[in-house]
């Protein structure tokens, strides 16, 4: 057991007085393998791994296959998903050596392979588990039925794997495809414009987009309660509606209306620019990428941008596709 220390192992005083002797070599040194792996010592054997009883101690085996991981963070942080890409650089290295220290990420036995991922993490020492941590996540998202973007950073794929099966839940529903579209996309997005003080001076200006869903009401059916012929029914529907008699109506669940709110909605002064317009034209295709695949079958959508927008004079023209973008209200997909 060469590279061991003198120390022997604690479990010598489970075997027979016979065994624990002054000089128990070979022995002790073969149970400090065992001892390192279901108990856990505090050297430098294993990269500092811990042990199985350290890892149940410490609620990491529950915890590991629940994205918030909250074996890796103080008992008293009440956050939904503390953050680890998310923290400092000082705080994530913390965090990470943490998580190393219950994983174990072996070095990579490919000398060559060792070489290159040495030369490209050489500033970051805790990047080995970070991919580690990052693969994990995308397999962990297989088992509730999601497919992970690996462009997401851990974060986003920590958070997103921790709502998604409340959503399963209400998948097909207005609420379900509001808060889902909410979820990947990142919304409402946070865009600058610009907009001009009393003095005529150009000023940075802060504003969201934000995008709801519903269903479109259906035209009131009318029903009328008198007739001339007792004889014919009680309720007599009318092919147009006429004041007072009373309404009977509902909604199409089968289309969903797609509105993308602009800041200028209900901030007139908010000056869209031409970066904006390009947010506004990727947000605006993402929608289109991501609605066909998380509607019910079946069913249309119809996106709308409100209101108009408008854009800084910047002596530049008008042009479809670059600096404007025109809203497709009323066509369905």
């Amino acid at each position: 057991m060469t590279g061991y220390s003198a120390y022997y192992s604690t479990y010598l005083r489970y075997l027979p007085a016979l065994y624990s002797t002054s000089d128990p070599a070979f022995l002790a040194q073969y149970l400090k393998v065992f001892e390192k792996i279901l108990t856990g010592i505090e050297d430098e054997q294993l990269d500092g791994r811990k042990g199985i009883q350290e890892l149940l101690a410490a609620d990491v085996i529950g915890n590991l296959f629940y994205p918030r991981l909250s074996f890796l963070f103080s008992p008293d942080d009440t956050s939904f998903i503390p953050p680890i890409s998310g923290a400092t650089t000082e705080q994530e290295s913390a965090i990470l050596a943490e998580l190393n220290s219950y994983i174990g990420v072996p070095d990579e036995e490919d000398p060559l392979a060792a070489y290159v991922a040495q030369t490209q993490h050489a500033s970051d020492p805790q990047a080995s588990v970070e991919g580690w941590l990052n693969d994990f996540l995308i397999w962990l998202g297989g088992w509730v039925g999601l497919l992970v973007d690996d462009a997401w950073s851990i974060d986003k794929k920590r958070t997103v794997m921790a709502e998604i099966m409340a959503l399963y839940r209400m998948r097909g529903s207005v609420q379900g495809l509001m808060l889902l579209t909410d979820l990947l996309l990142d919304l409402p997005l946070q865009i600058k414009g610009i907009r001009y003080d009393q003095n005529g001076k150009q000023q940075e200006a802060l504003g969201e987009i934000t995008v709801k869903f519903s269903n479109p009401v259906v035209p009131a059916i009318p029903v009328s309660a008198t007739v001339s012929n007792p004889v014919d029914p009680p309720f007599i529907l009318q092919d147009s509606y006429q004041s007072p008699a009373p309404v009977v109506s509902g909604y199409l669940p089968w289309l969903f209306a797609v509105q993308m709110t602009l800041p200028n909605a209900t901030d007139p002064s908010f000056i869209l620019t031409a970066n904006n317009v390009q947010q506004i034209q990727a947000l605006y295709l993402q929608l289109q990428q991501l609605l066909p695949l998380i509607k019910p079958a079946a069913s249309k959508f119809v996106i709308s941008i409100v209101p108009s927008m408008q854009l800084q004079d910047s002596g530049k023209a008008t042009a479809l596709g670059v600096n404007t973008l025109l809203g497709e209200k009323g066509r369905q997909k």
